[in-house]
């Protein structure tokens, strides 16, 4: 048995690797690509379906997603936009479990506590994708802050909603004041056990320098964060962002040396990578039957899901004064993922579990595809377009002329043969650097000039960590000049 689950995971990673080096060529966002992957296989019956249980997704591949995402997030900017991003996260749960619910009460004739109990469980959103589409064309900050903001606070707070609602229906009782003390309660407790942990592991880092044991200790922290928390009947999924945050915006600045830093990002990276991998793949896997068993109560459901989201996103991202074009990014950018499938699992009902199954695909494909298509037409603009042709194009130009004299060199092409073609190559080289001059010196070079400039700051950066580990300079010198790196690269980034 062990062998075979071995053998499995062994071909699940295969998978995965071979669609992120797919997915290279044909610009299609990562999670999708896993999703369809895990469908193609599943109808194909290529792999059996491999059950996702609770206990797999919350205590094994939820901890690491969260603590990640939280690492990552700049405190600075999350308070400074807390205001919007609370409103719509919490908003969003609370309103989408009651019009959910009471719709497909009302539509579905599901009876209402199991109607909520779905709400719930589809409440919670994930911005894998949205992100990944906003990083490959420099979408604004606070955009990209403002999604994945909303996806950290509202994951727990789906998840508190949904335990509420399940504990309601089984004593039979709809309490909405007990209930609303309830999830004050879960969710304090939870930020508290994970200060705590988050606290306490940074001040372990401060003591030690060792890389490895450094990022052992921050593993540590995420499971902790969140066993503690369940154990004491809290929310372990808040608990695990509150560490992170901790860690990611304290400890690892303050705490970390420069070459632990590098070394536990590409860590995280590469942990989050594998668990999304598996999980995306194996919703493709699971789901290609169930959805077709309960396509009635998914159409009404995500129809549900969307109305509710237009109720939250529009009236509080109006408040604010968002501009239109962003209002319509985050409304349609409330992708579903990873925890509804195991707040589904969970709760082990067939039909509901069809239910979620269906929304999750239906926003990670349609919604997911549509909105990178929208996304770009709206913040790419023509000209922007033009640069970056004439910028691929004088790419492929150089690169070509560099290839042909390396082949000359090589004597797989002759040398008569290579000068013939030079005018032609160097023609269309010098044309394409005077149009790139052009579009630079009518106000089209600020990004250009940015990624240069980060390119050099990183440079500086990994000369620094080579120079730290070679013996050249010390740690506290080190530490110095990469923190007034790290300066510069969040001044450029505003």
């Amino acid at each position: 048995m062990i062998e075979e689950n071995l053998v499995e995971f062994i071909e699940i990673l295969m998978l995965a690797t071979a669609v992120a080096v797919t997915v290279k060529f044909i610009r299609l966002p990562y999670t999708i690509a896993l999703v369809l992957a895990g469908l193609f296989v599943g109808l194909a019956g290529l792999l059996p379906e491999v059950p996702l249980s609770r206990e797999i997704v919350f205590f094994i591949f939820l901890p690491p997603l969260l603590f990640e995402a939280a690492m990552n997030m700049d405190l600075k900017e999350l308070r400074e936009n807390f205001g919007p991003i609370a409103l719509i996260a919490f908003l969003g749960v609370v309103v989408t479990t009651i019009v959910v619910g009471f719709s497909l009460n009302w539509i579905l004739g599901i009876p209402l506590a199991l109607a909520l109990i779905f709400g719930a469980m589809v409440s919670a959103t994930d911005p894998v994708s949205v992100l990944a589409t906003f990083k490959s064309i420099s979408a604004p900050k606070k955009l990209s802050i403002l999604i994945e903001g909303e996806s950290v606070l509202n994951d727990g707070a789906a998840i508190v909603v949904f335990a509420i609602a399940l504990e309601m229906m089984l004593k039979g009782v709809f309490d909405p004041l007990n209930a609303a003390l309830d999830f004050a309660v879960v969710c304090v407790g939870g930020a508290a056990v994970g200060l705590a942990v988050g606290y306490l592991a940074y001040r372990i880092l401060a003591k030690i320098d060792d890389a490895l044991v450094e990022i052992a200790v921050t593993i540590v922290a995420a499971y902790l964060g969140f066993v503690l928390a369940e154990r004491f009947h809290f929310s372990g999924v808040i608990a695990v962002v509150a560490a992170g945050l901790i860690l990611g915006n304290y400890g690892r600045d303050f705490s970390m040396s420069p070459t632990t830093r590098v070394i536990m990002l590409d860590f995280w990276s590469v942990i989050v990578f594998l668990v999304n991998s598996i999980i995306f793949i194996l919703i493709g896997v699971n789901t290609h039957i169930t959805i077709f068993s309960a396509w009635k109560e998914i159409l009404v459901a995500i129809a549900a899901v969307i109305l509710a989201r237009a109720f939250v996103v529009y009236p509080v991202m109006t408040y604010y004064r968002f501009p239109n074009l962003w209002k319509h990014v985050v409304f349609w950018g409330g992708l579903r993922g990873v925890i509804p499938v195991a707040l589904a699992l969970s709760f082990g009902n067939q039909l509901l579990s069809a239910m979620a199954f269906g929304v999750v695909l239906f926003s990670l494909l349609l919604q997911g595809i549509s909105l990178e298509i929208f996304v770009k037409r709206k913040f790419v603009s023509e000209s922007e377009r033009e640069l970056e042709e004439i910028i691929a194009r004088y790419i492929a130009a150089r690169s070509a002329k560099f290839e042909l004299m390396k082949a000359v060199e090589q004597g797989r092409i002759v040398e008569p043969v290579a000068r013939e073609m030079l005018p032609n190559l160097d023609a269309e080289i010098e044309e394409l650097r005077s149009k790139l001059e052009e579009k630079i010196r009518g106000g089209m070079g600020s990004k250009l000039r940015k990624a240069a400039v980060k390119y050099v700051i990183d440079a500086k950066k990994s000369a620094v960590v080579d120079a730290m580990a070679g013996g050249l300079v010390s740690q506290e010198v080190a530490l110095e000049i990469m923190r007034e790196l790290d300066s510069k690269t969040a001044e450029l980034m505003e």
